[in-house]
């Protein structure tokens, strides 16, 4: 049997059958220096088995056979609850596992299993079979639900996810076998009872994710309103859901809408779409057709409808899961193993949720024609739009002002909460194309502003208008009216060389005719005929026609804005969005239930036996004091507790304050401007003084001279860009290098652009970070001179903290915090290190993402180093390995030492991502701590603590009646500090929402908080404390932000480097070739795979990355 296992190579076993041996799995490997659960890579037997030599050194130093039985029952990988080694903790039968996965108990003779899940094993249900308790492959005989048997089987078997008995499913070796439950009283209606008893139940079992042991009690108890709804679910309730499939070149939510009314209009309230592959109904109806073709003419001609594969949804499980009557041990262990699998909330439980958010917007989308139902459960009002002041996007030779417009609209989703069904409310702000006549909707610049089209004349584009007019249609579905013929929908494609003359149609009969000519004789003579015309996509089916004057096409409703925003743009939306919780409240109680239809009127929530309240929920907080926040001198900051504020007192400064670097000041003199009028030279002496007030030693800087850009100058072949990278790589590299050779340091730029336009940002960012290796600093000389005396000594102190921490300073410290020493003892002697990670996206699958991940190396952890990465368009960090290995290295380097915990915020994944982090980013951070440890022969491993922080969710809380109803309404907000970690949260595993910010403008939004990982241990109240304290850790605020500072330094570091790229990614947009418009076909993914991978090769080739001048500086602050 070895020798087939080996296939004829005798050096080296299989992988899975090297993991079997050690105890492990693929997302949970074992260490290959001691072989501990406690961190993950190849145990070292492995590698003494394939002749890698023993790897038992340093790390196994006091290291006893009972901490090796205690960490060879600790597997967590991918349905392993309890592993351990080929023959359990040391002894026959002692510890379980087997390989990917194992189960509880008992290696050969009574665990394992190939891929087990909770106990069965080799000799108590066979290769992939159950057990007595359970196991088999994947859980409940081969992939069978939670109650056991079935191939890949529902709640109690079955294939399909018929319930069946336990231990009915017949799994591939024909072995039963059964899933154990935890019983819980269903008269607990007390939330900290009922954690109690499921504490008490589930024991000290290890699941995917931490779970929830304890309320948090810590602080103050502070009663709040949250934006959710209590939905209830009658006991009877019956879902049933068909697959529904639809096949046609116009797949649309309204064309689904039209076929169920037609077909079956006595059911439209009952027939539920999702609009994507699913109906749903109540269990007493089934349909009498399946099939459904049309003839020719027909409303619905060239499209299929079958509706096919009923499945009943297991609500009674969703009551059991939420109100935790009957818990399945292995509900908690998802048999998630797609990455398209979602590992929080079990899959049965999760159908039941898809099920209930179609339900609940079924009833607004009939009712509500004027509705724009984006994807998902979001829901804009179209008949309320609010027009920008001025173009809201930067586009060369082009003002969109009049083509976008602000649409406001409710977010709405159901959530499993503790003994109780959530809906999910939510005020939503977003930027639409507005709908209507192109030719009036397109307003070129250098002619009447905001006119609506009234200067778009009868004569050819420019080449300028031309890319902008691309530019903002990129991808926009527009109608053409084609006189005569009726209308279609195209995508654009880009403008044509050729206008209405010069472009000649084939007509039917086999004449050519050009479109001017056309026009005329369908009695429709064109306006414009001069300007070119609008080039469309071909799609299958459609006229060979690809070409169409202008005033033919309009805009059609319901089409996200998709550029980014400029700063004027910016503010129009927070103007909009940005409400007080008063007005917030009033706003969502007043128009969810309208649009929702809560009460009688709404006949499908009706049929479904499901029923919302009237009132919004509410939640016990908590909220924790200030922490303690030392700034110079070891004085300790005076926080206001209402907005988590703080600032230096006279005879104050910064924690540890630097010498002012030797600087340069580089600056843009505008169009019509004078360098004389500029306020350059008044903003840098009162800087320094700035600088020097917090305790800078700013007679350590010398000013080197200024370098002037002047953009009257500019001849018309220069371009901005390029010019900005010759005076860095040209004037100010030669002063850097005369400054060093004379023993100076890294000089610092004073960069003052004449505007806030990016393309001198970006310009700047990149020729300092990448071409000349300088670290810059932007002021904007149009803001600066709007500013009278106190308003510059203000600002300047501001910038003072970024220049302090560029120079290599500190400038406070939450290190003397006595609930932080508590959490960390030895924190002074660097015995905790931060980690941030993020990836920011272009927006578009074929174009490259940028990753960062930072690390503290000192106990301020205010100072974060930042390690950038760029990869094709996918979520999960590729050089996640590198990146913490490389600051490992350093925090060595600085400290001859390791850090004793490394804590860990990952930024931007959404809750179906959870598992593909632990079990890609997680086991390469494993594996750099490996590498590091293996390498220095250290004898203490760091422990590991992740939490995924998230701000793009739709949680809100507010104060409660009595204060939004007091005479200072309008201001009443929520304290910082406040965290909720009950009612709205996850109903088992660890998490927490935490508003450690206040608001400057509108409505706080919550940090959320899930722990993925915790190999130290923590409490839920020392989790939440030290997430809160770190918050004031942000070096370039003297005030707490709204989530960690690891994560929010990993995005601030994704953006900057995202400025580096810019150019190219924009030449990449406007190459036809490579647009890659996403598609669902597996060609077209390939297709865009293949882009993407092109695209990052372009990119790439341009030697894109920080200069090694600037590592380990706060380069991106």
């Amino acid at each position: 049997m070895l020798s087939t296992l080996l296939r004829n190579d005798s050096t080296r076993l299989p992988e899975w059958l090297q993991l079997a041996l050690a105890g492990g799995s693929r997302s949970r490997p074992c260490c290959r220096i001691c072989g501990s659960y406690n961190h993950r890579n190849r145990d070292c037997k492995v590698l003494e088995a394939i002749g890698g030599g023993s790897g038992l050194r340093s790390g196994r130093e006091g290291w006893t056979e009972r901490d090796r039985g205690r960490d060879r029952g600790r597997g967590r990988g991918r349905g392993d609850h309890r592993g351990g080694g080929y023959s359990g903790s040391g002894s026959f039968g002692g510890g379980g596992g087997g390989g990917r996965g194992g189960g509880g108990g008992g290696g050969a003779g009574g665990g394992g299993g190939y891929r087990g899940g909770h106990r069965g094993g080799y000799s108590e249900g066979g290769y992939s079979g159950g057990g007595s308790s359970g196991g088999g492959y994947r859980g409940g005989g081969y992939r069978g639900g939670h109650s056991g048997g079935g191939y890949r089987g529902g709640r109690g078997g079955g294939y399909g996810g018929e319930h069946r008995s336990p231990g009915a499913g017949d799994d591939p070796g024909g072995i039963s076998s059964h899933m154990e439950t935890v019983a819980i009283s269903k008269a607990v209606q007390n939330e900290d009872a009922a954690l109690k008893q499921r504490v008490d139940a589930f024991g000290d079992n290890n699941w995917v994710f931490p779970l929830r042991k304890q309320y948090t009690t810590a602080g103050k108890c502070v009663p709040v309103l949250a934006n959710y709804y209590e939905m209830e679910i009658g006991k009877d309730t019956r879902i049933t859901r068909y697959v529904f499939e639809m096949t046609g070149p116009n797949r649309t939510k309204e064309m689904i809408d039209d076929f169920i009314a037609a077909q079956f209009p006595n059911h439209v309230d009952d027939l539920v779409p999702d609009y994507g592959k699913y109906l749903y109904a109540p269990s007493d109806w089934s349909p009498e057709r399946t099939d459904f073709t049309f003839g020719a003419g027909h409303r619905f001609a060239g499209h299929t409808f079958t509706i096919k594969l009923p499945l009943p949804l297991n609500v009674q499980a969703y009551h059991e899961y939420t109100e935790a009557t009957s818990i399945m041990t292995t509900s908690l262990l998802p048999s998630a193993d797609e990455e398209t699998e979602n590992c929080v909330i079990p899959n049965d439980i999760q159908n039941v949720i898809q099920a209930l958010n179609a339900i609940i917007l079924r009833s607004p989308r009939l009712k509500n024609p004027q509705l724009i139902h984006e994807k998902g459960n979001t829901m804009y009002n179209a008949a309320k739009g609010v027009d920008f002041r001025g173009s809201p996007a930067d586009i060369h030779g082009l003002d969109v002002g009049s083509g976008a417009y602000l649409l406001t609209g409710i977010h709405a989703s159901v959530r499993p909460g503790s003994q109780r069904c959530l809906v999910n409310a939510s005020k939503m702000v977003n930027v639409y194309y507005k709908p209507g006549p192109l030719h009036l909707l397109i307003n070129l610049r250098g002619s009447t502003p905001q006119g609506r089209g009234a200067n778009l004349a009868n004569q050819r584009f420019k080449d300028s208008e031309i890319r902008g007019i691309q530019r903002f249609l990129l991808g926009v579905r527009l109608r053409i009216d084609v006189p005569g013929a009726g209308a279609e929908y195209r995508v654009f494609h880009r403008v044509s060389n050729r206008d209405a003359r010069e472009y000649v149609w084939e007509e039917r009969g086999g004449n050519q005719v050009s479109i001017l000519t056309f026009s005329q004789q369908a009695g429709s003579p064109l306006r414009l005929p001069n300007v070119q015309l609008l080039e469309f996509k071909p799609r299958q089916g459609a006229p060979s026609h690809s070409a169409f004057p202008i005033e033919w096409c309009s805009i059609t409703q319901g089409q996200k804005f998709r550029m980014r925003l400029n700063a004027s743009g910016t503010q129009n939306m927070i103007r909009t969005a940005c409400v007080s919780p008063k007005v917030y409240v009033d706003q969502l109680v007043t128009d969810f239930p309208a649009l929702f239809r809560t009460n009688s009127e709404n006949k499908t929530l009706g049929n479904f036996g499901l029923t919302i309240g009237q009132e919004l929920l509410m939640v016990n907080a908590r909220v924790f004091d200030a922490p303690t926040v030392e700034i110079g001198s070891s004085r300790k900051a005076e926080i206001r507790g209402e907005s988590g504020s703080f600032m230096l007192r006279p005879g104050t400064g910064f924690y540890r304050p630097a010498a002012l670097l030797d600087y340069i000041g580089f600056v843009i003199v505008g169009a019509g401007q004078k360098k004389e009028d500029l306020p350059h030279q008044g903003t840098i002496k009162e800087l320094t003084k700035a600088c020097g007030d917090a305790g800078m030693d700013v007679r350590a800087g010398r000013f080197l001279g200024a370098v002037y850009l002047n953009m009257d100058d500019l001849k018309s072949s220069q371009t901005i860009e390029g010019e900005i990278l010759g005076r860095f790589t040209g004037t100010i590299m030669d002063m850097k290098k005369k400054n060093m050779q004379r023993g100076g340091k890294n000089p610092l730029v004073f960069c003052f652009l004449p505007s806030s336009d990016p393309k001198y940002y970006n310009a700047v960012k990149t020729a300092g970070d990448v071409s000349a290796g300088v670290l810059t600093i932007c002021l904007d000389t149009r803001k600066l001179s709007g500013c009278d005396g106190t308003q510059l000594q203000s600002y300047c102190r501001t910038l003072a903290l970024k220049v302090n921490l560029k120079c290599g300073g500190i400038n406070h410290s939450t290190s003397g915090d006595p609930t932080l020493r508590q959490i960390f003892p030895k924190l002074a002697e660097n015995e905790v290190m931060l980690l941030g990670a993020d990836v920011s996206h272009s927006g578009r699958r074929d174009l490259p993402s940028i990753t960062a991940v930072v690390g503290s190396y000192e106990p301020s952890h205010s100072r974060l180093y930042a390690h950038i990465g760029l990869q094709t368009n996918k979520e999960m960090i590729e050089r996640m390995e590198e990146g913490v290995r490389v600051h490992l290295k350093n925090f060595y380097i600085k400290n001859k030492c390791l850090p004793r915990s490394i804590v860990m915020f990952r930024d931007g994944v959404s809750e179906s991502q959870y598992r593909q982090v632990l079990d890609k980013e997680i086991v390469a951070v494993d594996a750099a701590v490996d590498t590091i440890v293996h390498e220095l022969k250290y004898a203490q491993r760091p422990t590991l603590t992740v939490l995924v922080v998230g701000k793009r969710h739709h949680t809100r809380f507010f104060p409660n009646a009595r204060e939004l109803a007091g005479h200072n309404s309008f201001k009443a907000k929520t304290p910082p500090g406040l965290v909720v970690d009950r009612a709205v949260t996850a109903v088992y595993e660890k998490d927490f929402f935490l508003q450690a910010h206040s608001a400057i403008q509108g409505t706080p939004r919550p940090a959320h908080y899930f722990v993925i990982r915790d190999d130290k241990g923590l409490t839920d109240a020392q989790i939440q404390q030290m997430s809160f304290i770190w918050s004031f850790s942000f070096g370039r605020s003297f005030r707490s932000v709204s989530y960690a500072p690891p994560a929010y330094c990993a995005d601030l570091a994704c953006g900057r480097a995202r400025s580096w790229i810019h150019g190219e990614v924009e030449k990449l947009k406007e190459t036809p070739s490579n647009r890659g418009v996403p598609g669902t076909a597996s060609t077209r993914t390939a297709d865009i795979t293949a882009a993407a991978e092109h695209n990052l090769r372009v990119i790439s080739a341009g030697a894109v990355g920080l200069h090694p001048d600037l590592e380990n500086t706060m380069w991106y602050i």
